[in-house]
Parts: C-alpha cells; structure tokens; sequence
C-alpha cells in the first residue's frame, strides 16, 4: 500500500459510475430524438461538449448531475436577428419533457429531472449556427441570452467548442499520461466543490480548473526499469499544479488595499477571460484558499508516515479520500507493489 493506491481509490469514488454515464447519456438521445421530430426546427447536428465528454467530470456532492450537449444548426446567423428563436423553440418543445420543465439561461436552455423526489441532474443544451452553413468549418456562433434579459446581452458571441475539446484533449498524446493529467483535474474539481459556495459566482468555474490544467499541468512518475513502466506521482502532479495555480496570480491596488487576481483566457473563439464574472473579492478568496491548499499539500509531502499523509488528505479533499488503518497498512505495504495506475482515467 502506498500513497498512489490512496489516490487511485479516491478518482475511482469520485468520478461518475459507467451507471450514471449511461444514464445521462439516455436522457440526451431522448432529448435530441425530441428536438429532431420538431418541426419548427431546421436541422441540427448534436455533440457532447463540457466534462462529460472530456471525462473529467467529478459527482456532485450537494448539487445535481449535469450534461452538456451542444447543437450546430444547419443555418447561417444572418438568418436570425434574435438569438433566442431557437432557444425559444427547444424550451417549447421540452417545455412538458418533465415535471420541472425546461428554462432558457443565458448560455443555453436547461431541461431538469427530478428522482426519488428531488432534483437529480440536468441537461443544458447550447444552441450554435454557422457563419456559412455551406462550411462546416465556417466560424461557429453561440446563442446568448435570458428570455426577459436585457436587450444589449441578447447576441450571437463567437465560439469554437469542438477546438475547445479537441486542444484539451490533444494536450498529451500518451494514454498513461492523460489519464493522470485528468485524474489531477478530478481532484482540484473535487477540492473546489467542497472549498467554495455554489452561490452566485464565488465558486471557481468547472471550465477555469481544467483550463489551469490544461495550462499548468506536468505529468509526474519515474521509469521502472524492473517492470519497465512508468510509475505515476499523482501526489506530486498535485501539488505541482497548485504551485503554478498560485503563481498565475498578480497583485492589484484596489479600493485602499492590496487585492490578488487571476486572468485565464480560453484558448479559442471568442478567448474571454474565464474569471471574469467573479468579483475581485471572491478572486481575492480563491488567492488565499488556493494558497492554503498549497500550504496543506506541502504539509503531507513533508509527513513521513502513510496514514498521517492520508489524514491530512482526507481533511483537504473530503472524506472519500480513504485513511488506511495503521494495522492494515504494517500488514499490507510488505507485499502490495507499487501500482503505476495505467490505464486508469
């Protein structure tokens, strides 16, 4: 037993079952089969975007599961002054789907479920036309906008989902490899979830902690030459990552005091800031609690024994982070060998 089987164990709880992929995905080839006998609706073609698709998705512990479904329709954006007359269309459509029914945000129309009496999990749809619907590889547009919103925040915004998914995905080529790279998200996801408040913006966004991966991140292991393998480090991928998070931040003058603030642009169309909704105070907060993670983690490298390196990693990251029994570790750590966690996403 060692501290990568601990980690191993913990993406393993953490990630959601093949179950409730299935069952997820269900759900979005009942809507999409919904959306394709419309009438009102020209043709579209659907794809999985967010981190359902990516596989870096973590359960929720207090909110409800989500998927993402993007919908590239056969139109050009000239032909639609109103962004919402499609999003209007895929609310009315769904709209008696189920008992919670569907509501159009600004960024795309969300249909909820309900199970066992409460809410369960949620599909957000994203409306998307063509700059010429004649090139599929034409510049791509997003349909943004609240029903009742404000004129000026109703408009068409630039967008690249598929280059989004593909530069996330394609940044590392070896299977062993990306797979820590995700398992690594999953964990500061996690942290995320069970550090910051859901309400309003004070959480940091899903999208913000993969695209500080997908810019920071560094795979961590050794070459076994015995077993003639790689021998993955989750631990110190980490607290790597936390250590370049932390530095990405800059300090600023504001209102009489010394403030931190982050800036992370997407990497595609339309390259907005993904922190931009939060306020410089809960960019502030993520200053110091991305510091103390940092602080944390440095305190497990530091601890020399198994089970208190555990305990202090149960305490940062929740309690499906499993503490070994000090019997059961003695026991154990003669005999299990070093596990490289390949293969393991």
């Amino acid at each position: 037993m060692n501290l990568q089987n601990q980690f191993i164990k913990f993406n393993e709880k953490i990630k959601l079952s093949d179950s409730k992929l299935n069952e997820l995905k269900s759900k979005k080839d009942i809507i999409i089969n919904i959306l394709k006998d419309n009438k009102d609706l020209p043709n579209f073609s659907p794809f999985l975007q967010g981190s359902y698709k990516m596989r870096t998705e973590v359960k929720p512990i207090e909110k409800d599961y989500d998927i993402d479904i993007g919908l590239r329709f056969d139109v050009n954006k000239f032909e639609y002054d109103d962004p919402l007359v499609l999003k209007k269309i895929i609310r009315d459509a769904l709209k008696d789907h189920t008992e919670y029914g569907a509501e159009i945000k600004n960024p795309c129309v969300t249909v909820s479920y309900k199970k066992d009496n409460e809410l369960a999990y949620h599909v957000d749809i994203v409306t998307y036309v063509f700059e010429d619907k004649e090139n599929k590889n034409s510049q791509l547009y997003l349909a943004r906008g609240k029903e009742f919103g404000k004129p000026e925040n109703k408009f068409w915004e630039k967008a690249d989902p598929l280059g989004l998914i593909d530069k996330i995905e394609n940044k590392i080529d070896d299977t062993n490899d990306k797979a820590q790279y995700k398992r690594v998200i999953r964990y500061l996801k996690r942290w995320k979830n069970i550090s910051f408040s859901s309400d309003g913006n004070e959480e940091v966004p899903g999208i913000a902690i993969t695209l500080l991966a997908y810019s920071y991140f560094e795979n961590k292991s050794e070459f076994d030459c015995v077993d003639y393998q790689k021998k993955y480090d989750d631990f110190e991928a980490l607290n790597n990552l936390v250590k370049k998070i932390k530095e990405q931040f800059v300090q600023i003058y504001v209102g009489g005091e010394n403030k931190h603030k982050i800036y992370l642009k997407l990497p595609v169309e339309p390259y907005t800031d993904v922190f931009s909704k939060m306020t410089i105070n809960q960019q502030e907060n993520f200053y110091e609690k991305i510091c103390k993670l940092s602080d944390n983690l440095i305190e497990v490298k530091n601890e020399k024994d198994l089970v208190e390196k555990c305990k202090k990693l149960n305490k940062i990251l929740g309690d499906d982070f499993e503490v070994p029994e000090q019997e059961e570790y003695k026991e154990q750590s003669n005999f299990i060998p070093y596990s490289s966690a390949s293969g393991k996403i």
